[in-house]
């Protein structure tokens, strides 16, 4: 028979513990909620960097009560202050770091209950209500009860993709910035910037030629292009959707291309369709490119 659960107060006078430096009180165990979750409060110190983890066995919530916190979650990053509420789910890559100079305090909850224990192995008793003075982890300790606790730790954060110093990017501004340096390699007739705006399995489709599949065959097309044109280019966006790790752009597009050689400058217009790709770091790329000529076929009218 499932035994009753009874209620249960905690204060802040109960003690507390130094889990890997940062003050921490644990509110709840799965001894309390009959296993139904684990709450624990947190004072973690500015620029604290959780490492890149996943959690199989239970669900992870945050709640920021003071500061300001970078979340990164299947390699989006959130940015949360007090008053918002992350939620990690379970099998799913994610972690934080503080970045706010000052301490944050967040309450951090887990379902079903488990992750505390965890924490309380992985601790230390507090001698004092206060930050537990800089210390580096038992990374042997810490590797050996994650396994325990099937914990995968996959190593330091992502870089902040999407982030300019504290402020973040959403994702049609990154998007933007893409586009933005797409048309610019186009028109300063740099290969290789234009080369970087896609991801390493891209497709681009051009008009009246072969799909160009990955990077190196992009790159050789590219090349051959830019060094036969001085290019003029604009874009017009009709349409930008995201939806998940994947974006769908249509628009129009002009171009001028005024040959080296002898031969007529060459204008053109038509319609495209761009599908961006999120990358693991949290940024954006081009995964798929295609674009075609308004302009009849000769002969066709």
């Amino acid at each position: 028979m499932r035994p009753m659960r009874q209620p249960y107060v905690n204060r802040r006078q109960e003690p507390a513990v130094w889990f890997l430096g940062a003050l921490t009180l644990v509110k709840s165990t799965g001894e309390s909620t009959n296993g139904a979750f684990g709450l624990i409060e947190q004072l973690i110190p500015g620029g604290f960097a959780s490492p890149y983890h996943i959690h199989h066995l239970e669900d992870e919530a945050f709640y920021v009560l003071e500061g300001e916190a970078m979340f990164v979650c299947d390699g989006k990053w959130l940015k949360a202050g007090p008053g918002a509420y992350v939620f990690g789910p379970r099998e799913i890559p994610h972690g934080f770091k503080i970045e706010s100079t000052t301490p944050a305090r967040i309450l951090v909850l887990c379902a079903p209950a488990g992750f505390e224990r965890f924490v309380i192995e992985m601790s230390e008793p507090a001698t004092e209500l206060t930050l537990p003075p800089p210390a580096q982890p038992d990374m042997t300790k810490l590797m050996a009860l994650a396994a325990k606790y099937k914990i995968d730790i996959l190593g330091p954060l992502p870089e902040h993709a999407g982030v300019v110093g504290s402020e973040v990017k959403t994702d049609n501004e990154v998007i933007e910035s893409v586009r933005a340096a797409h048309i610019a390699a186009l028109n300063a007739r740099d290969a290789e910037a234009w080369v970087g705006v896609f991801t390493e399995g891209a497709i681009q489709m051009p008009p009246n030629a072969p799909a160009n599949v990955g990077k190196a065959s992009i790159r050789s097309w590219a090349q051959a292009f830019l060094h036969a044109f001085r290019v003029k280019f604009a874009l017009s966006v009709t349409e930008l959707q995201v939806a998940g790790h994947q974006a769908f752009e249509s628009g129009a597009y002009t171009i001028t291309l005024t040959p080296d050689a002898e031969g007529q400058t060459i204008q053109d217009s038509g319609k495209y369709i761009t599908v961006y790709q999120r990358l693991p770091t949290g940024g954006w790329a081009v995964a798929r490119d295609i674009w075609n000529s308004d302009q009849p076929l000769p002969g066709i009218r």
